[in-house]
């Protein structure tokens, strides 16, 4: 049985090895920083540069690239890094490595990648990245307007009826949770018809959007001119009555709000949007009744009968003016609607 001859070593030529690989491959000495040897990529991307400093050749340069790191290589012996960016627009990976020949001489070996494509694919995701953000902003701005239409009253801007009943609910239980007092303000504009058939529905409108905007406890600008707080809840309840839910309001807290916010009503009159409802024989007032949690109430139906029948007793007691709750003229407001 004869054996398996012993595999003989297989051999190389460095320069031949050299040549079939894609990347560019140069020798530099970093003395001149000319090429001493370039593999077939190299010169078909460069041409032939043997004898030549690379960056008088490469980029017509009269000293050294500012991005080479050839000479850090040679001091640390190992090797650096650096992408650099060319005019024409392509994107090439320079790395370089200390290389010292049998003879004792040092040089450096220059390895090029291309990295061109790679680069714009990373734009290309970068600007995708870009879109698919302001699309995501886009639509998370649309869902908030969405989530306003659906809470928000279209004429004033406030809360409206169906929102105002799930939030008082929430603040009830929160209210409950921690002990504290909660009053419920309503608001009613008074002559508001006479309004309407005098100046016409545009007009009588334009006093809700009024209203709306003395109610918005939300904008700071003119938080602090009318008193509101950023606890308070303000809803249009219906017509041209309002709602403010304030948290954590005792009743002379709620009647301290309710006298400065009837106050400010009267000033709107003086705003340029009601110009055309002036007149000497008018004037914009409202009534508001007050009602307070657990007080006079220790659920939200409850609160908002008692509210309610407040202020149709502040209308009764001659309008422009504000009523707290009385549990004895529940039965007798009930009974006179």
């Amino acid at each position: 049985m004869s054996t398996p001859k012993e595999q003989q070593p297989v051999h190389y030529d460095p320069q031949t090895l050299l040549n079939s690989q894609p990347v560019i491959f140069t020798i530099i000495d970093p003395a001149s920083h000319k090429a001493v040897f370039q593999n077939k990529t190299s010169i078909s991307k460069f041409g032939n540069i043997s004898n030549q400093t690379c960056y008088e050749k490469l980029l017509g340069r009269s000293t050294p690239c500012p991005f080479c790191k050839m000479p850090e290589a040679v001091q640390t012996g190992t090797i650096t890094t650096n992408e650099v960016p060319l005019p024409n627009d392509e994107h090439l990976l320079i790395q370089w490595s200390k290389a010292e020949t049998i003879d004792g001489r040092i040089h450096v070996v220059e390895v090029i990648t291309d990295i061109t494509e790679l680069k714009r694919q990373q734009m290309r995701t970068e600007l995708l990245n870009k879109q698919l953000e302001e699309t995501n902003r886009e639509l998370l701005f649309a869902n908030q307007q969405l989530q306003d239409r659906s809470t928000r009253d279209g004429l004033t801007g406030l809360y409206n009826h169906s929102h105002f009943q799930e939030t008082l609910v929430m603040m009830m239980v929160q209210a409950q949770r921690t002990e504290t007092p909660l009053s419920l303000l309503f608001v009613d504009i008074d002559h508001f018809k006479t309004i309407n058939d005098t100046y016409g529905h545009a007009a009588g409108d334009q006093v809700l959007r009024e209203m709306g905007w003395l109610l918005d406890s939300h904008q700071p600008i003119v938080r602090a001119q009318r008193g509101g707080r950023p606890s308070d809840v303000a809803a249009r309840y219906g017509g041209e009555e309002f709602a403010v839910v304030l948290a954590n309001a005792t009743v002379d807290g709620a009647v301290t709000v309710a006298e400065r916010l009837r106050h400010r009503v009267t000033t709107l009159m003086l705003l340029p949007e009601l110009a055309t409802i002036i007149s000497p024989q008018f004037s914009l007032t409202c009534s508001i009744g007050i009602a307070t949690f657990p007080l006079h109430a220790s659920c939200p139906s409850d609160l908002i009968a008692a509210a309610d029948a407040a202020v149709y007793t502040a209308k009764k007691s001659g309008r422009n003016c504000v009523r707290v709750f009385n549990p004895e003229q529940t039965s007798q407001a009930i009974s006179a609607r």
